[in-house]
């Protein structure tokens, strides 16, 4: 007999900020019967802990990403199923300058 391909259908959350991680539920059909058997990833990288909830469900944390929208994989024993620009990370975003002022000629350093 085989196994079906996990299919997956929703994300609990399809965006997080570039930095720091961000919890996410992918739902779907196809995961596994227990728990040591299926794994996520969020664009390249693999989740930094990923739970299985069940057949139809798997918790992820992911890792910091880079800007830009990414594909979600779900791997159940050999068999991964994915969705294509499912998942995207916001793009760093400057706050503060610490140098306010600047001569008006020469140069300057900025951070």
């Amino acid at each position: 007999f085989s196994f079906d391909a996990p299919a997956l259908s929703t994300l609990t959350r399809v965006n997080a900020p570039a930095t720091g991680s961000a919890s996410v539920t992918v739902h779907g059909a196809n995961f596994g019967a227990a728990r040591y058997s299926a794994g996520g990833r969020l664009g390249h990288s693999a989740c930094e802990a990923s739970a299985w909830e069940s057949d139809t469900a798997l918790a992820c944390r992911s890792a910091a990403g880079h800007r830009g929208t990414r594909r979600v994989a779900v791997t159940a024993g050999v068999w991964v199923g994915s969705l294509t620009e499912a998942f995207s990370f916001d793009a760093p975003a400057l706050s503060t300058l610490t140098r306010v002022n600047a001569p008006a000629t020469g140069s300057a350093s900025v951070t």
